[in-house]
């Protein structure tokens, strides 16, 4: 077992928010794990909690058990059951594919922090490749920055009106299944997902000037390919979807370029150009770039920077971010993250 608590401090230079709220704020993170295998080694259980206590949003102070799970392991199978991660892409900025877990907004606006999934998973190794099917019988909400968040929406969630094109709401069993193969420098994954989808559309309620959450149907197919050429990394991820009786299909991908041991040290420098395409006109993510520097030192205290921009090819807003993490002794680690 293990774990780390991590307190945190933000920061916002340009005063109170547009909703009142303060230009700070604090909160304390905390990371449990604890891992047993049993019957010599083929059974495993996982268990790996998060959990936040925040000042100031009620949204963001949660507990989630993002792995509470039980394995079995076969000749050529291995059977899961409970709470489960699961990561499908390539980019490192637009993944277009991942679609298995819930976003936490609350925890980080950009989505990329994520929720357990109660599920049944089957992978099965094959010489030709390797199959995962997934059987999820349970849906989470999309949690959003509260009233007193920051960053949040303009308007409100009002999480009592949230409702699914379902009858059966929430508990509509969802199935997803994923192919992969190594094929000589090529990662290709082949997905499809059917079941309720994970970014709800948000309609204003006149009455109170509020977002009511709607769950539609979703059946998602989906690509993603990983070309390594000695020092880069080609990326591609794209879906066709069927959401609402309506067919969209979106495209990301690029190139990450590695210099290593820059100037005869053990640094690594890498270059990353990304770009998202989507043909619905009134999504938000339907013309962008991503650009991106990452500094690796490989020294004993894991230093490391990442920097870059996410650029709107339309214009109409962009983001600069940088994060920064180091060891600073054997127990404690510094990380600052800073967006514009």
């Amino acid at each position: 077992a293990y774990g780390f608590i991590q307190p945190e401090i933000t920061t916002f230079f340009n005063g109170d928010g547009r909703h009142g709220q303060s230009n700070s704020n604090q909160s304390i993170f905390v990371k449990g794990t604890f891992i047993t295998y049993l019957n010599n080694g083929d059974q495993k259980i996982t268990i790996n909690t998060t959990g936040r206590i925040d000042e100031k949003d009620s949204e963001r102070s949660y507990i989630d058990f993002q792995k509470f799970k039980y394995e079995q392991y076969f000749d050529d199978i291995t059977l899961k059951i409970g709470n489960e991660l699961i990561f499908w892409g390539v980019n490192e900025s637009f993944n277009i594919v991942d679609i298995i877990n819930q976003s936490n907004l609350a925890e980080d606006i950009s989505g990329t922090k994520k929720f357990g999934q109660p599920m049944i998973s089957i992978t099965q190794v094959y010489d030709f490749g390797v199959f995962d099917f997934y059987i999820l019988p349970y849906s989470r909400e999309r949690v959003f920055p509260g009233t007193k968040g920051r960053p949040r929406l303009a308007y409100e969630i009002d999480y009592n009106s949230t409702s699914y094109e379902s009858s059966l709401k929430e508990n509509k069993m969802s199935g997803a299944i994923r192919f992969s193969k190594v094929i000589d420098d090529f990662d290709l994954g082949l997905t499809h997902y059917f079941g309720t989808a994970r970014n709800p559309e948000l309609n204003i309620k006149p009455s109170s000037l509020k977002l009511e959450p709607y769950y539609p149907i979703l059946s998602q197919t989906g690509i993603d390919l990983q070309a390594t050429v000695g020092s880069s990394l080609y990326k591609l991820e794209a879906v066709t979807a069927d959401k609402n009786s309506e067919r969209h299909t979106s495209l990301g991908g690029g190139i990450e370029y590695t210099f290593y041991q820059i100037n005869n040290s053990s640094a690594d420098l890498g270059i990353i150009t990304e770009i998202m395409l989507d043909d619905r006109d009134d999504y938000f993510l339907n013309n962008e770039t991503a650009i991106g520097l990452r500094l690796t030192l490989n020294d004993l205290n894991g230093t490391s920077l990442l920097t870059g921009a996410s650029l709107d090819n339309n214009g109409e807003s962009n983001r600069f971010f940088s994060e920064f993490e180091t060891r600073l002794s054997d127990e404690s680690k510094l990380f600052v993250d800073v967006a514009i």
